[in-house]
């Protein structure tokens, strides 16, 4: 067993029988419209739940089955895991139970159950010969082998193996991922006298809680969940699959049908999809560029603009890619469902999932990339979303992205950093993923940029860190630049000392090394010449002289005191030691005694005892300096 609970969803033309099967099966009237019971038919969506005999927890979702009310049967079908296709004996399959099996299918639901109604209002040959209807009908599908149960709920003949068929379907569903960051489309919003604002869904993902406050989208206003209820029954949390009614407090517009309820600040809202889409055989539309369509997502329904992608017109019965630019943003992720019907008259002309919530609008898509995205298999799908994303994704960012839950996101990652094919990288306590490809094109960027800055600036220890991102990763922030760059530092092609960073290969081969010793040796007094009598003393630019002082400065070999004065390292601590010891024994000390000490000019001097008064070695007493402490 999979699963706990799981949600059926009738299917089927107008009246088969899909509510009486309902009731009979639950003892609930899914019909609680007054014009639903007037007119006998069924309008919007109803719900009713039960147990089975093995101690799973059903919930269902009941469908409209009249053409008119299609919309509204989409609103219903979302987070369906079984199907429950109803043929009535006496029509056969009609208009609806060909358009509702086929809206199942590109929903990607995999399971159903078939339910022959009326039997006892026809003969036994008329049974047969519907029986054969449906198999021709499900046969070459994802349903071909789903049971055909006879029934009739007016004699209650054939209700045991109903759910005898029900319950070994069951058996075969998978769990929905509860790693996920809750996500549930609103399918009901009203008031409930005397308690308030309630909003029912079926729960796409996650678990969800009364505790903190929750987001709507695409309006973005914050909620407060008061309580959540599941069958009925007050819970405390409410788990991926599950029917749930909660009683929000909302400050804003009011939710209703077509809203996400989700965890703030966990799902974007999107314009614009490139998707894999299928047109179903008998559809009379073809697509082609610029098709304007409905696209209903969740239980939400948008105007859409589909332009093909691959093939660039997309027939009856063929699949292809295309993009999808969408008259209101929705809260779409990766290989999300979806269905496209006409705008006018209104017909559905088929389906696809999301593979790229698209940001930008280029043209040089590859089609093998698309290929890979509508893959089944995990390995190649994390592949391609962390292995060709520019930026370093950690386990959580790809499982956010791929949807498949966090076991089967970090058995695919371990899979391909031990084929070589995603590289992993520890940065900042935390584990990130790169793709080799990508760590394979920013090396050889890293090190054409590198040698031309090192050529540019032979007196240099390197480029500054804001200056390489710029150079190398300019589509990165700086803290996604440190990733990369703490990778390349790991793997000893760059050194990073302070903030500046250089290819290994080029300290091993410093061309500066020579003049830094030279240059230090010429600061190694108290009385160091200028930049100019530098410059001229190794016979460089004195812009170079700055930069072989600062290097010196960066490796703690040398002090700037004062503007453009720069002393040894041994030299200040030799200064230090000199001034020490004489206030030890006289306890104040002038600038000329100072000067007399150090055996050098005012000029230098003044600057140095002023440093050590900043150091807190002295501080001022007058025309004196005095110990600091």
């Amino acid at each position: 067993m999979n699963v706990s609970h799981f949600v059926i969803g009738t299917a089927g033309h107008i009246d088969h029988g899909k509510t009486e099967i309902v009731k009979a099966l639950t003892g609930t009237d899914t019909d609680t419209l007054v014009e639903e019971k007037r007119r006998g038919i069924t309008i919007d969506i109803g719900f009713a739940s039960f147990f089975l005999p093995n101690g799973l927890e059903a919930s269902i979702v009941d469908v409209p089955g009249h053409e008119r009310f299609v919309k509204n049967m989409l609103a219903g079908s979302t987070g369906i895991d079984l199907l429950l296709l109803v043929v009535a004996a006496d029509d056969g399959v009609m208009a609806q139970t060909k358009e509702h099996l086929a809206i199942a299918e590109l929903l990607g639901i995999r399971f159903a159950v078939v339910a022959i109604t009326k039997i006892d209002m026809v003969d036994e040959d008329r049974v047969l010969e519907v029986q054969v209807e449906i198999e021709e009908l499900l046969s070459g599908g994802v349903f071909k082998n789903a049971p055909i149960i006879k029934v009739s709920t007016k004699t209650g003949l054939g209700l045991e193996g109903l759910v005898e068929a029900i319950e070994k379907q069951s058996l075969e569903l998978d769990e929905r991922p509860k790693d996920l960051p809750p996500r549930l489309p609103i399918d009901r919003s009203f008031i409930l006298q005397g308690v308030g604002r309630i909003v029912t869904g079926t729960l796409w993902s996650g678990v969800l809680t009364a505790a903190g406050p929750l987001e709507l989208l695409p309006s973005g206003i914050s909620c407060r969940p008061r309580h959540i209820q599941v069958r009925g029954q007050k819970v405390s949390k409410a788990l991926a699959g599950q029917r749930v009614a909660i009683d929000l407090t909302v400050s804003g517009t009011a939710p209703e049908r077509g809203d996400f309820l989700v965890a703030p600040a966990t799902f974007s809202l999107v314009n614009e999809l490139i998707a894999k889409v299928r047109v179903l055989p008998d559809s009379r539309v073809e697509l082609k560029k610029r098709k304007k369509v409905r696209l209903y997502h969740g239980t939400r329904e948008v105007f859409a603009t589909l332009s093909p992608i691959e093939p660039r017109q997309i027939l009856p019965g063929q699949v292809g890619y295309a993009r999808l630019r969408l008259a209101e943003p929705i809260a779409a992720v990766f290989h999300d469902r979806f269905i496209l019907r006409s705008t006018s008259p209104i017909t559905t002309i088929g389906g696809g999932f999301v593979l790229e919530v698209a940001g930008d609008r280029r043209a040089d898509i590859s089609i093998s990339h698309l290929d890979a995205l509508a893959d089944r298999d995990n390995n190649r799908v994390i592949e391609e979303l962390a292995g060709r994303s520019q930026y370093p994704l950690t386990t959580e960012d790809v499982n956010l992205t791929a949807q498949i839950g966090s076991a089967a996101t970090e058995d695919a990652l371990k899979e391909l950093v031990d084929g070589g094919r995603v590289i992993e990288i520890n940065s900042w306590k935390r584990t990130y993923y790169v793709g080799a490809e990508i760590i394979a094109e920013s090396e050889r960027v890293l090190r054409r940029f590198m040698s031309d800055y090192h050529q540019e600036h032979a007196y240099d220890f390197g480029a500054s860190k804001e200056i390489l991102r710029q150079g190398v990763w300019p589509e990165l922030s700086s803290s996604q630049a440190d990733i990369l760059l703490d990778y390349f530092v790991s793997a000893e092609i760059v050194c990073l000392d302070k903030g500046q960073v250089a290819l290994a290969v080029h300290l091993k081969q410093d061309p500066a090394a020579m003049m830094l010793s030279r240059l230090l040796e010429l600061i190694n007094t108290f009385s160091p010449p200028n930049f100019s009598i530098l410059a001229t003393e190794l016979d460089i630019d004195v812009s170079e002289v700055r930069s072989l002082l600062k290097r010196l400065e960066s490796q703690d070999r040398a002090v700037c005191v004062g503007a453009d004065l720069y002393f040894s390292t041994e030299a200040i601590a030799e200064a230090r030691d000199r001034l020490v010891d004489y206030l030890a024994g006289a306890g104040e000390i002038t600038v000329s005694r100072f000067k007399e000490l150090l055996e050098t000019t005012r000029k230098y001097a003044i600057p140095l005892i002023e440093y050590f008064d900043e150091q807190k070695v002295t501080r001022r007493a007058g025309d004196m300096r005095v110990p600091f402490s």
